[in-house]
């Protein structure tokens, strides 16, 4: 049943329901609902967020802000093995027969004889993709609102709505300015909203087309949602909620080890928002049952059942977008897969005595990042052809490759019988274009240019540039039968990218897809309450937290895109101390909250550790017209990492009159990142409110910045004003 129909359904039992609990009766003339109307509050706010970029960069993965979009890179075409029946392919040496030797691998150069054949260039992205440069990174008006209607003494109703608004101040990419490069960019194989048009803020739709948030009312600008609609019943032990709601487990910044119910709604500003607001703005509300007990004075047990709700990443060539825009946005496979019928659930118990504090916890669900794999493109479009106006596209590479495709025999003829396939003289699809349909790869502008953009992208993301290669050519058959052949190297990978590239006159986009699996987590806690002869000591009333995670089997994105993804085991580790603390009687007492957490597996927004290190190389210099082969120089695949280790030190501290608090939020990735975040919060009175916060973002402190997470949002550099408005 439609999940939007489930929860007002669901809202409208319980209001019923407490309102026959109450007593009341019809023939009371109406008083029963003058008091439930003096028994509703109502708050509302309004907000302006902006951020202006400081650093003149941006962001890596969208269009404007490639790596290479300024580089001119060589390309050079080779002789696909597969041409020459694959002989050897897969041996290490050539294959010498009576003198004559024939190419095992992507070693031997395709010959620019008279510029007939189209075999080698240069390329420089914005050459296809313009440049132009902006001033924010984020602006977003937004309306809240909360009712709380109080039913009974141990009955209320309490809805929560947001309104967001993004007025597009930005000049990213939109897809309809290459409309006659190559043929544009096709809509097809699955619902490609965000990758056809001009950039999506908000939309966040299946492979189909559906709202994987079936609760939330969005467009390209704007976004209506609930974080809370519930019912809930309190009384004496117990507390008991059923609704949408946000169920937060954790109160750690930046970090989440037991806050594993929701998955994170990264569309509007990412991480880089107010940071001591603890992911509050940021967790996907989802239909659920949420139970309390306090089962004696010192031990509470909490526990929920959930229909799962996936994170949300943001759309390509928005602001803060985290997946290279050189691929479609990844098909959703959230009903497709059937994951919108599957339920998370948990337990958590919490007891404290005296200053010892113990806690656990186990759930089961649905990882809500998911696995990401390589897809099937499903759009058949082959290696030339004619551009909405009427103009023709392609070359005589691209040319050559489909004569040749056409040429060999069709499987299950005469010539290539059932059984017998071989990708040197058997075909299995009608033409070119329809083999593509079968293959992760679709011809179109704003791709992936040459191998250094693919091995800049590749790394970015933490994937391996030529694992990825041999992944598609292992999982879709159709790789083979347009005469892709396994790669053995940098090298390899880069001979034949760029054959790829070169042949369709441009550039090439990668298909990838989401799915969901089920995990098992487990989780110990503990905390003490330090207590000296001191009042004044800075120890004194110091609070140690300590989580531990651990995560059997754990599905992640393996490093290659293969399907299915890598299992491996994880734990997670976090030290937390707080404290509040009066450096002045002049001053209200200020706090500060000291962390560290460490990964075996995954990094702080859960990428696969093996996946770091990649490198694109250096940027050679070539010549236009003399050189010889691809640019492979200073290429690095990525050796991974054994460990993901951070600090944060954070805090706030208010001004005597309270009309200011100054807060600060530091986060330092021991590979050599740093994020810090110093806030000024101006509240000049009249439900106004002001914050002033600046996004410092360096990925190269020290060390290899390949190596660190902060890296990927390197660009993020910002001046932030929130105003605020409360009535």
């Amino acid at each position: 049943m439609h999940s939007t129909r489930y929860a007002y359904c669901a809202i409208a039992a319980g209001v019923v329901m407490a309102v026959g609990s109450s007593g009341v009766h019809a023939d009371e003339g109406g008083s029963f609902f003058s008091e439930l109307w003096g028994r509703t509050t109502f708050n509302a706010t309004i907000r302006s967020d902006t951020a202006y970029k400081t650093s003149g960069i941006e962001n890596y993965n969208n269009q404007t802000g490639m790596p290479f979009q300024h580089i001119e890179v060589p390309r050079q075409a080779y002789l696909p093995p597969a041409l020459l029946g694959g002989l050897g392919s897969n041996l290490p040496l050539p294959i010498d027969l009576g003198g004559i030797l024939l190419p095992d691998r992507w070693t031997v150069p395709i010959p620019n004889t008279l510029g007939i054949i189209h075999t080698k260039d240069t390329v420089r992205r914005d050459t296809y993709i313009p440049s132009p440069k902006t001033t924010f990174n984020y602006q977003s008006f937004r309306f809240g609102g909360e009712m709380n209607m109080q039913l009974t003494d141990s009955w209320r109703f309490n809805v929560q709505a947001r309104a967001s608004y993004d007025p597009d101040v930005y000049k990213e990419f939109d897809a309809r300015s290459v409309a006659n490069i190559q043929g544009g960019i096709p809509d097809g194989g699955g619902r490609r909203y965000a990758d056809v048009g001009a950039p999506n803020y908000y939309e966040a739709l299946d492979r189909n087309g559906k709202k994987i948030n079936r609760t939330e009312f969005t467009g390209e600008n704007y976004m209506i949602d609930f974080p809370t609609a519930i019912v809930e019943y309190k009384r004496d032990a117990y507390n008991l909620r059923f609704g949408l709601q946000q169920i937060a487990w954790g109160q750690s910044i930046f970090f989440q080890t037991f806050d594993i119910p929701d998955g994170l709604d990264l569309r509007r500003h990412t991480i880089l928002d107010r940071a001591i607001e603890e992911f509050s703005d940021k967790r996907v509300p989802a239909l659920a049952f949420r139970a309390a007990i306090q089962a004696t004075d010192a031990i509470l047990v909490d526990s929920y059942v959930q229909k799962f709700q996936p994170s949300i990443l943001p759309n390509p060539n928005t602001p803060y977008n985290v997946v290279p825009s050189q691929f479609y946005k990844p098909l959703d496979n959230y009903y497709s897969g059937g994951y919108d019928n599957k339920l998370s659930y948990g337990i958590r118990m919490k007891a404290d005595y005296g200053n010892w504090g113990y806690s656990a916890m186990a759930a089961s669900r649905l990882n809500p990042l998911g696995v990401f794999t390589w897809a099937k493109s499903g759009i058949a479009k082959g290696l030339t052809g004619t551009n909405p106006d009427g103009t023709r596209w392609g070359n005589s590479l691209g040319a050559l490759v489909e004569t040749a495709y056409s040429l060999k025999a069709r499987y299950g003829s005469a010539l290539c019988p059932e059984g017998s396939y071989n990708p040197s003289t058997c075909r299995m699809y009608d033409s070119v274009a329809d083999a593509l349909a079968e293959t992760p790869l679709t011809i179109a502008p704003g791709g992936v240019y040459s191998n250094k953009e693919w091995f800049s992208a590749a790394g970015g993301v933490r994937l391996d540039g030529v694992e990825m290669l041999n992944a598609a050519l292992a999982d879709f058959p159709a790789m083979a039968d347009i005469y892709s052949s396994y790669v053995h190297d940098e090298r390899e990978a880069s001979n034949l990218l760029n054959t790829f590239f070169l042949a369709s006159d441009g550039s090439i986009r990668g298909n990838v897809q989401r799915d969901y699996y089920r995990e098992s987590v487990f989780g110990l806690g503990g905390s003490y309450v330090i207590e000296t002869e001191d009042p004044d000591s800075f120890w004194d009333q110091f609070i140690i937290n300590v989580e531990a995670q651990y995560t059997p089997s754990r599905r992640l994105t393996a490093v290659d895109l293969r399907r299915g993804g890598e299992k491996t085991d994880e734990y997670i580790f976090t030290l937390v101390g707080e404290k509040w603390y009066r450096w002045s009687q002049g001053f209200p007492a200020a706090y500060l909250a000291f962390e560290f957490q460490h990964r075996s597996a995954t990094d702080l927004v859960g990428l696969n550790l093996k996946g770091y290190g990649g490198n694109s190389g250096n940027y050679a210099v070539n010549d236009p017209v003399g050189f010889q082969g691809n640019d492979y120089s200073g290429i690095k695949r990525p050796g991974g990492i054994s460990s993901a280790n951070y600090f944060v030190f954070a805090g706030f501290q208010p001004w005597p009159n309270r009309k200011y608090i100054f807060e600060w939020a530091v986060l330092l990735d021991v590979q050599g990142g740093l994020l810090a975040q110093p806030l000024l919060k101006w509240n000049p009175g009249h439900n106004i409110s002001v914050d002033l916060f600046y996004n410092y973002v360096n990925g190269h402190l020290y060390g290899e910045p390949t190596k660190n997470l902060i890296r990927a949002i390197d660009f993020a550099d910002e001046v932030n004003v929130r105003l605020s408005y409360q009535f």
